[in-house]
């Protein structure tokens, strides 16, 4: 369907930033529609078009290494795939015989149908198209109509996977190279004085770079959130490989709160006495992020849970922060001043994610 202004004329195409900017929900006020510019100048004499000539946006960052979760351990049920969209491609969960749960591509290599639309029998993920059976690496273990050899190219790609802390996580490496670190386990997570996980999802229009940078940009606590900007002695960013931790401490709160990251996609952030959110946010593609976070809280708060929950992701929260991730762009070489944290220390240490990109 082609848009048409008022007389019936093919209205020219708009700009191709607003699609990013408003992700699908187009707001009125932000078109800037040439029609309507024309007639806001009065009569005839309006130019009949003024044709948008920007410069496009430039690409955020690309999908960096790491662990990143794909659902939590109880969205993949076992005798069920289940389909995901993440790391700029289609893959099927699925458990096998021993509950053991597996990533494979999504497309068939016989006829290319959509595995997440088969079966698991027998432990095997069967294809809805011909029945092709795939075990956990991905490996095509059986055609049920034919006797003759399995193509040594009957595979799809299977992903190296760890069930951990009551989520699904899948290993991506651009250049395919095996792990190079691992995600602990949490010991709140099995404390059964904790609660079992209250879970927040969401999708962003956000780079994920630009998320992480926000944990040492401390000047926005004030502008965005509405608190007392931070500064080098009320928080402290350190790294060890792979491992980034910052420290925060509000004083005039009594309130001292610890930030784990383990590479780009999961974070743990203890608040004695309040909470342990185990926060996992997954690249759906450089402009999208997936948001699967899981709080468990101790006796004293958990009756509080819904409150926390809202406190973190609401609009003094997480809520302020994601239209600012929505309309910015990424800067490589941002125009930093005193005071704006340690922004390139946490630059330096992002960038081992991206080898082989």
């Amino acid at each position: 369907m082609t848009d048409t202004d008022e007389a019936g004329r093919p209205a020219p195409p708009r700009s191709p930033i607003l699609p990013r900017v408003t992700a699908g929900r187009q707001r009125d006020d932000l078109v800037v529609r040439p029609d309507r510019v024309a007639a806001s100048r009065g009569g005839t004499d309006a130019p009949e078009w003024l044709p948008y000539r920007l410069v496009d946006r430039p690409e955020p960052p690309p999908v960096p290494n790491g662990w990143y979760a794909l659902a939590s351990a109880d969205d993949v049920p076992a005798g069920e795939p289940v389909t995901v969209i993440a790391l700029e491609r289609e893959l099927v969960l699925f458990r096998d015989a021993d509950g053991a749960v597996h990533v494979v591509d999504a497309f068939c290599p016989h006829m290319g149908a959509h595995l997440g639309g088969g079966d698991v029998v027998d432990g095997t993920l069967a294809c809805p198209y011909h029945g092709w059976r795939f075990d956990g690496d991905g490996r095509c273990v059986e055609i049920p109509y034919s006797e003759s050899r399995i193509p040594s190219r009957a595979c799809v790609r299977g992903w190296e996977v760890r069930e951990r802390n009551g989520m699904v996580l899948c290993w991506y490496h651009a250049g395919g190279a095996d792990p190079t670190y691992e995600v602990p386990e949490i010991p709140e997570v099995a404390d059964p004085t904790f609660t079992d996980a209250v879970v927040h999802r969401g999708e962003l229009v956000a780079s994920l770079q630009d998320m992480a940078e926000n944990n040492v940009d401390y000047t926005h606590f004030y502008f965005v959130h509405g608190r007392n900007a931070l500064d080098e002695s009320t928080s402290r960013f350190t790294t060890d490989g792979p491992l980034s931790t910052v420290v925060e401490t509000f004083e005039s709160e009594g309130l001292e709160f610890t930030r784990y990251t383990y590479g780009p996609g999961i974070a743990l952030l203890r608040v004695p006495g309040l909470m342990t959110m185990l926060a996992a946010t997954t690249a759906i593609d450089r402009r999208h992020v997936r948001l699967l976070w899981h709080f468990h809280l101790p006796p004293e708060t958990a009756s509080l849970a819904e409150d926390i929950v809202v406190g973190v992701v609401g609009e003094h929260g997480l809520s302020a922060d994601a239209p600012i991730w929505r309309d910015k762009i990424y800067r490589d070489k941002p125009l930093l001043v005193k005071g704006d944290g340690p922004i390139l220390e946490f630059r330096r240490w992002y960038s081992q994610f991206y080898e082989g990109n």
